[in-house]
C-alpha cells in the first residue's frame, strides 16, 4: 500500500508540472463548488498481516476550488467495522490539494495535506492528526469522479496496536460529485 501511495504523490506532481506549463484554451466556465458522496474505507494494517484493522462505510464531501491548481475540500466519513466485532468509526478530513483539473474540464491528478478526526464507539476520545493524501479522477464539467487515498500517523492508533511490528494506517475513498 505504501508504495501505491507514493506513487501516486509522484504521479500526481509530475502531472501538475507538466499541466502547469501547457496552456489550454477552454471556453467552459469554471465551476469552483462541489459537493459529492461516495465509498470510504480505513485500514490499520501490520506488516505481518495478522490483527488488521478494517473499516468502510460513505462518505460525504464538499469542496472550494480557488482555481483549476488549487482545492479545499471537506469530507465526513460514517464506517462499520468489517470484523466479526461490531464498531463504528465516524469523523472528518479537511484537506488541502494542489493539483490540476479541480475547476475545469478534463484529467485530475492532485496531492496535499491536511487533518483528520476519528471517533469510534468503542473508544471515549477521539483520534486525530496530521495526514497526507493524494488523487486521480476526472472533471466532466457537471460532474467529477475522484479515487483519493490519505495517509495517517499510525502513532495516532496506539490503543489499537496490539502486536509489534510496523504499521500503516491508511483510508481510501471514491466520490462522485457534482460541481456548481
Amino acid at each position: 500500500m505504501k508504495k501505491i501511495f507514493q506513487g501516486t504523490l509522484f504521479l500526481s506532481t509530475l502531472l501538475l508540472g507538466t499541466q502547469l506549463h501547457a496552456s489550454e484554451p477552454n471556453a467552459v466556465p469554471e465551476k469552483n463548488w462541489s459537493i459529492g458522496i461516495g465509498s470510504y474505507a480505513f485500514i490499520l494494517a501490520n506488516d505481518n498481516n495478522s490483527n488488521d484493522d478494517e473499516f468502510s462505510g460513505f462518505n460525504i464531501a464538499a469542496a472550494y476550488a480557488v482555481n483549476n491548481h488549487f482545492q479545499i475540500r471537506a469530507t465526513y466519513f460514517s464506517l462499520e467495522s468489517d470484523d466479526y466485532y461490531a464498531v463504528e468509526s465516524e469523523g472528518f478530513d479537511l484537506m488541502a490539494y494542489g493539483g490540476v483539473g479541480f475547476s475545469k474540464k478534463g484529467f485530475r491528478g492532485y496531492g496535499g495535506a491536511g487533518f483528520f478526526s476519528d471517533e469510534r464507539s468503542d473508544q471515549s476520545e477521539s483520534i486525530s492528526g496530521f495526514q497526507l493524501g493524494g488523487g486521480l479522477g476526472y472533471n466532466w464539467g457537471p460532474a467529477a469522479l475522484d479515487f483519493v487515498l490519505t495517509l495517517r500517523k499510525a502513532d495516532e492508533y496506539e490503543d489499537y496496536i496490539y502486536e509489534s511490528g510496523n504499521y500503516i494506517a491508511m483510508s481510501g475513498n471514491l466520490t462522485i460529485s457534482y460541481l456548481f
